[in-house]
């Protein structure tokens, strides 16, 4: 015998619904996808960046930094970092990261870049001596102000050597700025004489400046150091080229490129060419706290969550299997799908979005398995009800049903509601568990009206529904109900 019309209608959602959470877990097998940790569970480092002046900072220069940050962490490849303002504060956290200290260096880096012509070459200062001008290269905190318009004298970088013994460089007006470069990348002299070095691409205003003073320190050729160039990123000069032969005077450089030149290894060409593509900080920011998350203790972490979930699970099948006897099992199925169907969208959002399970979200997991476990016991509930009434199995099912979405519903609204309030009010970990808990609560409709009911109206169908025991009727009850039952 075929299916009648009615069970097919209750088959087809119950099929589909497989069928999508099948294709979802194959998907995710063949591809070999994995969840996307953050920084609780798998190690990494979260650092508090403070304005050195934050009295005089403006909020707009704020958000712009936080999206200059965002923009470098982005390009070392790392999952879902965390970055956002607190106050005159930024927040930066970055799970996953190797090379900390040098995450730490990139997203601090002001990178301030400006061109100046060398006016004058100084011998290194002595720190002993009671009157000194200009900085001192061993004390950062004697370092100047780097105005644009106004003659500075800097320290020129020598990698080799201790910034004690650094020389001095007297420096005019800033002929070009950060602003007037388009493009960096890093790369290797071909020839092998120069090693790594930064290439700049120039826009039309900053080629034209280039070329301009460029072409007036050639004709100076005859009078070094007067015929530097001096690159300088935050306060300090990286190197003071001179101009080569191949020079004009009054004609400079001319293409729209330029190069940074200082002894640079490879990874230090490529994360100066990383600040610069994005650009220069509007403020000063400093690190005021740091914390670092080990690997182990982010394995740790992990395996506690899980551990908490399985707990979880255990208990509420214990619950309903004592409870709802035999239909304890229907739960255990339907709890099954929602966690299988939830688990597979969080996977997918850390492959498409970059989205990162943190320990808050595993917790908002746990307890997402009791929100399902809830809407099949408010149902079962109303069929309990229907049955003490007097009312036959199936036709408890419809019933129990009308009044049994209603309720679903409005809790589940209430909790998405809840869940969307605290992710746009809430900051860090916190916004993690709202995430879990609204997606979970979202799935919980989504499978409850396409699973849940048409299950359960199958199984009442069948002989199971029809014994008392089955729903966890006390003898009692049971015998209270009319005889025969209404339809």
């Amino acid at each position: 015998m075929g299916m009648t019309p009615q069970v097919a209608k209750h088959w087809r959602p119950i099929i589909l619904i497989l069928l999508i959470v099948g294709g979802l877990w194959t998907w995710i097998l063949l591809a070999k996808f994995q969840p996307q940790l953050g920084l609780d569970l798998q190690g990494g480092i979260s650092v508090v960046l403070t304005p050195d002046d934050p009295s005089g900072v403006d909020p707009g220069a704020l958000e712009q930094a936080v999206n200059i940050i965002r923009n470098r962490v982005d390009a070392l490849g790392v999952a879902e970092p965390d970055i956002s303002r607190q106050g005159e504060n930024i927040l930066v956290q970055i799970p996953g990261i190797e090379d900390q200290a040098r995450a730490l260096e990139l997203i601090g880096t002001t990178a301030k870049l400006r061109f100046r012509p060398v006016l004058e070459s100084l011998p290194p200062a002595d720190p002993e001596a009671e009157e000194v001008e200009g900085p001192v290269c061993g004390d950062t905190d004697t370092y100047p102000e780097d105005e644009p318009d106004e003659e500075v004298i800097l320290c020129l970088k020598e990698p080799t050597a201790p910034p004690e013994v650094w020389p001095r460089l007297r420096l005019g007006p800033a002929a070009l700025e950060g602003q007037d470069v388009s493009g960096a990348t890093a790369a290797l002299d071909p020839g092998g004489l120069s090693g790594w070095f930064v290439s700049l691409d120039l826009s039309r205003e900053g080629a034209r400046k280039f070329g301009d003073i460029t072409g007036e320190l050639a004709c100076n050729q005859t009078a070094p150091p007067t015929d530097q160039l001096a690159i300088v990123l935050d306060r300090v000069i990286e190197s003071a080229p001179q101009m080569g032969e191949g020079v004009q005077c009054n004609v400079g450089i001319t293409g729209g490129e330029a190069q940074i030149t200082g002894n640079f290894t490879e990874a230090d060409a490529k994360d100066l060419a990383l600040v610069l593509r994005y650009g220069a900080l509007p403020v000063e920011l400093k690190p005021s706290a740091t914390t670092t998350v080990s690997p182990t203790l982010g394995k740790e972490s992990l395996r506690s969550g899980l551990l908490a979930g399985l707990i979880g699970v255990i208990v509420v099948y214990l619950y309903v299997l004592f409870f709802y006897r035999r239909l304890g099992a229907v739960i255990w199925v339907g709890i099954g799908v929602h966690a299988a169907f939830t688990l597979s969208v969080v996977i997918l959002l850390g492959q498409a979005a970059g989205f990162a399970l943190s320990l808050a979200g595993i917790a908002g997991l746990i307890v997402s398995l009791g929100i399902a476990a809830d809407s099949f016991i408010v149902y079962f509930e109303r069929i309990k009800d229907e049955v003490v009434a007097g009312r036959t199995a199936r036709a408890a099912v419809d019933r129990a049903w009308a009044s049994a979405r209603r309720t679903i519903i409005a809790a589940d609204l209430v909790t998405a509601l809840a869940a969307v309030v605290l992710y746009l009010l809430a900051v860090g970990s916190v916004r993690g568990f709202a995430l879990m808990l609204g997606l979970a609560t979202a799935l919980d409709v989504f499978v409850s009206f396409w699973f849940m009911h048409p299950l359960v109206w199958l199984v009442a169908n069948t002989d199971l529904l029809g014994k008392a025991g089955t729903l966890g009727f006390r003898a009692s009850d049971a015998a209270t109900a009319p005889a025969g039952g209404r339809a």
